[in-house]
């Protein structure tokens, strides 16, 4: 592939997709509960769709590529995460007999999901951003590879504990988000129908 394919938008639109999920994973400690979560329901299904557009170029290092990601760094999103997943669950406040265990395997599930794929990403961002051709060649390369591979269903399933978390009724304990934390918008419980609808529609009679 040649430099100017690795700086097309099929590849800078991923970059860029990337690099905003690193961003929330590495500022999940300060964001809202809500306004985390929020920007995950955005960015996973994104990131997805524009993995798959990515091109597959032939690979040229021998070598293993660097690895950015230190485990301290991997420990740090980790932990993060699992800490605002169990205050929107309110395994912290549970009473006694609550079935805490359960949530507890959520939340380290979850969090490891998304801590997987903050790896995998900011991997690829960094070797990316190095700018070589070589480099930028390889970066779209692995990430293509480990898309088909295994990214694919990590963000899969990502999706899917994102929607557990966040519809679950039957959740135990207190509910940590605020309604104003995902800036919703209307009033869900207000119908769709109004009064003047019959000059849209017009009468029946």
């Amino acid at each position: 592939m040649a430099m100017e394919e690795f700086k097309g938008p099929l590849v800078t639109e991923f970059v860029d997709a990337a690099a905003q999920y690193c961003r929330l994973m590495e500022q999940a400690s300060k964001k809202r509960t809500g306004e985390l979560f929020s920007g995950l329901q955005q960015l996973l299904p994104q990131i997805y769709l524009k993995a798959s557009a990515l091109p597959k170029p032939k690979y040229c290092y021998e070598e293993e590529p660097k690895r950015f990601v230190t485990e301290d760094d991997y420990a740090r999103i980790h932990d993060a995460l699992k800490q605002k997943i169990e205050l929107m669950n309110g395994i912290a406040r549970m009473s006694p007999g609550t079935r805490h265990n359960e949530q507890e395997l959520l939340s380290f599930s979850v969090a490891e999901n998304y801590a997987d794929i903050y790896e995998e990403l900011k991997n690829f961002v960094r070797l990316y951003e190095i700018g070589i051709q070589q480099a930028m060649n390889d970066a779209v390369w692995i990430c293509r590879n480990s898309y088909e591979q295994h990214l694919g269903l990590k963000l899969i399933e990502g999706m899917r504990l994102l929607h557990t978390v966040l519809y679950n009724k039957h959740t135990e304990g207190s509910r940590a988000v605020k309604i104003d934390d995902f800036k919703q918008e209307g009033n869900e419980d207000e119908p769709w129908s109004s009064d003047d609808q019959e000059e849209v529609y017009g009468d029946d009679e």
